[in-house]
Order: structure tokens, then sequence, then C-alpha cells
């Protein structure tokens, strides 16, 4: 019983771990994509990756420290994640902060973009199998 219920727990680590690491780089492709609509010169998947990386690492720190103010604390701990995250893409892909954060927000729309249409499809294929 306790090997079964440490090999599903295993098994669900696993597959975490592999949504973390899918995302990272599904996360950087909408990076990449923003910064290339923007127009920023010098744009390549590496820099998209850099900037993916160290600006969540930086942006969950801030936010982090902010959110433990009391009750504001979690819509400043966005924001200033946000803008964090915006000053590490502009470092990266050496632009204006303007730019910087256009592509933090852009990159951001267009996965929630990506993501709500794929739930909509999802939703609408569960419906269609189940004959509504």
């Amino acid at each position: 019983m306790i090997n079964i219920l440490f090999g599903a727990l295993v098994a669900a680590a696993g597959i975490i771990i592999v949504l973390v690491i899918v995302t990272f780089f599904v996360a950087s492709a909408f990076t990449l994509w923003a910064a290339k609509i923007v127009k920023v010169g010098n744009v390549t998947y590496g820099r998209a990756l850099a900037a993916t990386f160290l600006g969540t690492l930086a942006g969950a720190a801030v936010y982090f420290l902010l959110s433990l103010l009391p009750v504001v604390g979690f819509v400043l701990g966005i924001i200033g994640g946000w803008l964090v995250d915006s000053l590490v893409v502009k470092a990266i892909f050496a632009t204006s902060y303007g730019k910087g954060l256009l592509i933090t927000l852009l990159a951001s729309v267009l996965a929630a973009a990506v993501a709500v249409g794929l739930t909509l499809l999802v939703v609408a294929v569960g419906l269609v199998s189940c004959g509504l």
C-alpha cells in the first residue's frame, strides 16, 4: 500500500516538473513573440529564455516581499513583480523601459489569450462529445 502511494506521489511530482519546464519554454516563446511585435533589435530565443527566467525570479521575489504587507500587499506584490520583471526584460533586450514594459504586458496578454482559446476549445470538444 505504501509503495503504491509513494509511486503515485513520485509520478505526480514528475508530471508537475515536466509541466513547469514546458510552461517555461512556452512563456519564453511568448516573450520572443512580443519582443518581435514591439520591434526590439537583437531578439533571440536565448535572450527570451533568460528574460523569462530571470524576470520571473526577480518578480517573484518582489511579489513575496510586498505580499507580506497586510491588506494591500497582494495587489502591490503583483504590480511590483510585474514592474521588476519589465526592468529585467529591459536590461536583457537592451531597450527602453517603455518597450520592456510593453513586451511584458504583451507577452502576458498573448499567453492569456491562447490559454483562454485552448480552454474554450477543450470545453467545446467536451460538450460536443457529450452530445450537447
